[in-house]
């Protein structure tokens, strides 16, 4: 039976599994960043209000929402993490597979911070693009 070849890390590099739990510890907890107890019952009233994901919508499906996500990423700042007008309903695929391609999109330069909302034009053009196909 084949085996898969022995892939090769330089020695100065740490294994990848400590790198991961370098970035873990670096994170903090999900606690230490803001998704407290407060957080819940903010999203959860935010998922009562518009309860269908932003992106779906904006293709032409409907599907629950799963995730509230911040527009723009808060990376620590509460200002930013508690401004409700920045916040979008995503079902877990657009906030997973969309949204990040997003950020980087706009890290690199190549869209602004409207188009980091799951119904602008990019968006829509990626779901489009990268949407499974249903079976």
């Amino acid at each position: 039976m084949p085996s898969k070849p022995r892939t090769w890390r330089p020695s100065h590099l740490p294994a990848v599994d400590k790198s991961v739990q370098e970035y873990d510890h670096r994170r903090g907890s999900s606690r230490a960043r803001g998704y407290t107890t407060a957080w819940e019952k903010a999203a959860a009233a935010h998922k009562r209000e518009h309860p269908l994901c932003l992106g779906c919508q904006a293709v032409g499906e409907l599907r629950a929402v799963e995730v509230v996500d911040h527009v723009v990423p808060h990376r620590g700042d509460m200002s930013v993490f508690w401004h409700r007008d920045l916040w979008q309903s995503a079902c877990r695929w657009h906030h997973d597979v969309i949204k990040p391609r997003l950020e980087a999109m706009r890290d690199r330069g190549e869209i602004g911070a409207a188009e980091l909302w799951l119904d602008s034009q990019p968006a829509r053009r990626l779901t489009i693009q990268l949407r499974p196909t249903p079976v």
